[in-house]
């Protein structure tokens, strides 16, 4: 996508507990960008894409404490509408919300997606003017065939494949991974519920991936009082914790540059 059409993956967790999430992201490498003055709303930052922490309680959709949602911030919504459109992408639509404005349509799944479009305005909200001090990524995990229609959906927001792809996983990198990641995951039929994922509307597991040791990230969440482990598995050694929600998060290792 031009410069004036970038996206940034921005996923936002509904949480009854927005402080100690908070402090938890803040922990991991993310700071806070911008905050609402009623505190319902912080936007998180790190070295590559956003997490977005929204009071529960105060959602209009009625998102149950713990569960994470898929979606974006773009700098030009109605260039990227139009993409979308010509791309197939159904009930694409742009409007003014009290936030500001924010593209919506309907994802291979049957569920609606917002777009925020990055504000000037910010009327109501504090802004935080701390750098993130972090190469963490942001790289929330949608559940679906990875060789299916989603990755034809991302590629229509303006996402490309990393690296290689398998019938299992795909990864989706915002500006080459500058602006985050969407990983698409495939799971057995039987699968069951998968921990990390509180069901709803465009729901995903809230990951990451870090430059930092696992064994040094794994101690230092411990000492902090997080329930952190190191597992080990065919593909590699990764961090799950606990959050202050009570959802499982994955930390990854960051693959070499």
């Amino acid at each position: 996508m031009s410069g004036s059409q970038k996206i940034v993956v921005r996923p936002v967790r509904f949480t009854d507990h927005v402080k100690a999430m908070q402090r938890f992201l803040e922990l991991l490498g993310l700071r806070p960008r911008v905050e609402s003055t009623a505190g319902g709303w912080v936007d998180m930052v790190c070295g590559a894409g956003m997490v977005a922490l929204h009071d529960a309680a105060s959602s209009e959709s009625g998102a149950p404490s713990g569960q994470t949602t898929l979606s974006f911030e773009a700098d030009d919504i109605d260039a990227l509408a139009a993409r979308l459109v010509e791309a197939g992408v159904p009930d694409v639509a742009v409007y003014d919300e009290s936030y500001g404005r924010v593209l919506t349509c309907t994802d291979p799944l049957g569920d609606p997606l917002a777009v925020d479009e990055r504000a000037d305005d910010l009327y109501g909200y504090v802004v935080h003017p701390m750098a993130p001090s972090s190469s963490l990524r942001v790289s929330p995990v949608r559940f679906t065939d990875p060789s299916g229609d989603y990755g034809r959906f991302l590629s229509a927001l303006g996402l490309t494949v990393r690296g290689a792809a398998d019938e299992w996983y795909a990864t989706y990198a915002a500006a080459g991974g500058d602006h985050g990641l969407v990983g698409l995951h495939r799971t057995a039929d039987d699968a069951g519920e998968i921990p990390g994922v509180v069901a709803g509307r465009t729901a995903v597991k809230l990951n990451f991936e870090s430059p930092e040791p696992v064994d040094d990230l794994a101690d230092r969440l411990r000492d902090e009082g997080y329930d952190a482990e190191v597992r080990h598995e065919s593909f590699g050694s990764f961090v799950i914790v606990v959050d202050p929600d009570g959802q499982r998060v994955d930390i990854h290792p960051a693959p070499p540059t």
